[in-house]
């Protein structure tokens, strides 16, 4: 039995879209009331996603060279959606580019149908 579920669950995993990741895209701007960024994840796939884990990259002072931060979208992002993500850091960080470093792929969701 348990083969069996591998078995089903291996084949799933391979018929996933694999344009998903280029349907994803990151918008943001810094926030004023506290040190850090907010923005959305958009999803543009028929699949919703989670563990959606971004990627920050920021430098403390203009001579440096950029480092990367990782930061979690807590919640589900919907096909066809959006998700909210508020990160704090500190305020003298210049952030230079955040983008999604990886995502699991939840289930497929169906269109909405019009009558």
């Amino acid at each position: 039995m348990l083969a069996t579920l591998l078995a089903v669950a291996a084949a799933s995993a391979q018929a996933v879209d694999p344009r998903v990741a280029e349907a994803l895209r990151v918008e943001w701007e810094r926030v004023s009331d506290r040190p850090g960024i907010e923005g959305y994840v958009y999803n543009d796939s028929a699949y919703r996603i989670g563990l959606v884990r971004l990627a920050i990259l920021g430098r403390d002072d203009p001579a440096q060279a950029p480092t990367t931060t990782h930061a979690w979208v807590y919640g589900n992002v919907p096909a066809r959606g959006r998700w909210y993500f508020r990160v704090r850091m500190p305020g003298t960080r210049e952030v230079v580019n955040v983008s999604i470093e990886s995502f699991a792929v939840i289930a497929r969701e169906p269109t909405a149908e019009t009558p």
